[in-house]
């Protein structure tokens, strides 16, 4: 008797994910063959001010891999930079995170991010340092964010 209610138990489970509403991330396409896993929204804060004053933006449901210009008002000028929980980001050069055309990237920037950026020394890629990077000195990144790419961390 008792093995039966386990049975029986067992069952209703066995249905309710057979018959349920598939997960966001099963209507996903694979990329790459890769199949997408459920993560929680992308979010990055910045501001053109040090230690998030001034003008700001959070922006929200962003798309892993996906540059994103930071915007006119923004561009070469952002002094903080944050992803939110559970996303990590690099920031981008000249508007292109690729090592051509002058483009370039940042090491990767983890939660609770840059409060200024006139005091970080984040590694730097570009076509010179496509290999291990460099580290560079206070101010690099001041005034020269154009965009950035995230991930789910």
């Amino acid at each position: 008797m008792h093995f039966a209610k386990i049975v029986t138990a067992f069952s209703a489970i066995a249905a309710s994910f057979v018959s349920g509403t598939p997960e966001a991330s099963a209507k996903a396409e694979p990329e790459h063959g890769i199949e997408a896993r459920d993560t929680k929204p992308l979010g990055v804060f910045y501001c053109v001010g040090a230690v998030w004053t001034t003008k700001c933006w959070h922006r929200v449901d962003l798309k892993p891999g996906t540059f994103y210009a930071v915007g006119p008002s923004y561009n070469d000028k952002i002094l903080s930079f944050g992803p939110d929980r559970g996303t990590r980001c690099t920031l981008c050069i000249n508007g292109d995170c690729s090592l051509q055309n002058g483009g370039g990237f940042s090491e990767v920037i983890h939660y609770p991010g840059i409060r200024d950026m006139n005091d970080w020394w984040g590694r730097f890629w570009d076509y010179d340092h496509s290999w291990s990077g460099v580290y560079v000195s206070q101010n690099f990144w001041n005034g020269r964010v154009s965009g950035f790419l995230c991930y789910p961390e």
